[in-house]
């Protein structure tokens, strides 16, 4: 890989700072004003929705104002997260094109992971990767990863786990735990795990961020010296800030206006599709589609597109599926662990909740389709 990249460590910053700076350093390494960087951040206590996912879905957003905690929407896809002093962000950005970063998402996942796993070894940690896009320690998650694009650019981050503070993740997100039992509990509790369980102690911040800088290090090939944000990226800042302030970042795209709609769930291996319609039965249309979930989808506007693409067109099972497969079939759109069909059996089962299975409903559809 290239040999040169560039450390940056911007401290403690509320949420909407640092989801401003990511689309900030991903669009200036996409236009070449930056090299490949790696870049540590850290949160006052915050939740993060995942780009294609809604804050009235997936927030309990008066809990979250009764106590002080930011909500904000990244650039890249995924579940929401509750982050705080005790959680450490990591983020690397690099051209597409970097010598020895794989072409195939789930390559890429893999070798960046192995980076931070090869970090938290150095701190005394046996920590593995888990496809897709977690690491974990004896089956527990440590980290959870993820990324976005833009241009010849990618963002590809993660966070440690330095200490967890469950009980407040569970009152900030619309999670079933929150009404389970203690024992249901204390089980959520054992599927993840942090360093100060892990070690007994936690070491100081800046031992973590070298250890972690000497994985990426050993595992990418590259030397790393410590820098600053550029004049550039300060005035693109200052630009961008005002949105990642707004309610139209942190809800606008996103925004289920109501309430009263079906919503679905269909988990897959690439993550959750959540499905929301409004539908004409009377006419067999889509009126709205409303698709959220904790996937990664690059481009990060493709489940839009669907949207848009769904809006007013035929919801019988043999145009529906010729209308999902068109769509993928015509945009360079990649989900790990997800194929069209599975959004398609998706939205079938929002406007058939009692129908067939995934393999049936497919076959059937293929058959009213003619093919």
């Amino acid at each position: 890989m290239s040999d040169y990249w560039r450390l940056l460590d911007t401290g403690t910053q509320p949420a909407a700072h640092n989801m401003a700076l990511e689309r900030v350093i991903l669009a200036a390494r996409s236009r070449g004003l930056i090299p490949n960087t790696l870049h540590f951040l850290e949160f006052t206590p915050s939740v993060l929705v995942g780009y294609h996912q809604s804050v009235s879905l997936e927030v309990d957003e008066g809990y979250c104002l009764r106590h002080g905690i930011e909500i904000n929407r990244r650039v890249s896809g995924g579940g929401a997260i509750y982050v705080d002093q005790g959680v450490l962000g990591w983020e690397l950005v690099a051209c597409k094109d970097t010598p020895g970063i794989p072409g195939r998402l789930e390559e890429m996942y893999r070798l960046l992971c192995e980076g931070a796993v090869a970090g938290l070894a150095r701190l005394g940690v046996a920590a593995r990767f888990r496809p897709k896009n977690d690491i974990e320690v004896g089956g527990r998650k440590i980290s959870g990863t993820g990324g976005a694009e833009a241009g010849n650019a990618l963002i590809y981050h993660g966070t440690v786990l330095n200490d967890f503070d469950v009980e407040t993740m569970i009152r900030c997100l619309r999670l079933p735990i929150a009404k389970l039992d203690d024992k249901q509990v204390q089980s959520f509790k054992e599927r993840v795990v942090s360093l100060r369980e892990v070690l007994g102690s936690l070491p100081a911040m800046p031992v973590i961020k070298q250890a972690m800088v000497e994985g990426f290090a050993s595992v990418l090939g590259i030397r790393l010296e410590a820098g600053a944000l550029t004049e550039q990226e300060k005035k693109l800042l200052e630009q961008e800030l005002p949105l990642f302030q707004s309610d139209d970042w942190t809800r606008g795209t996103r925004r289920l206006q109501n309430s009263s709609l079906s919503t679905v769930d269909y988990k897959t291996t690439g993550g959750l599709i959540r499905v929301t319609l409004r539908l004409d039965r009377t006419r067999h249309r889509i009126r709205y589609a409303f698709i959220t979930g904790d996937f990664f989808a690059y481009p990060e506007r493709s489940i839009l597109d669907l949207e848009a693409a769904l809006k007013n067109t035929s919801c019988e099972p043999g145009d529906l599926l010729q209308t999902v497969r068109g769509f993928f079939a015509a945009h360079q759109v990649r989900i790990p662990g997800i194929t069209p069909d599975d959004f398609f059996y998706a939205l079938q089962t929002a406007i058939y909740p009692t129908g067939r299975g995934r393999e049936q409903s497919l076959k059937t559809a293929e058959s009213s389709a003619g093919r």
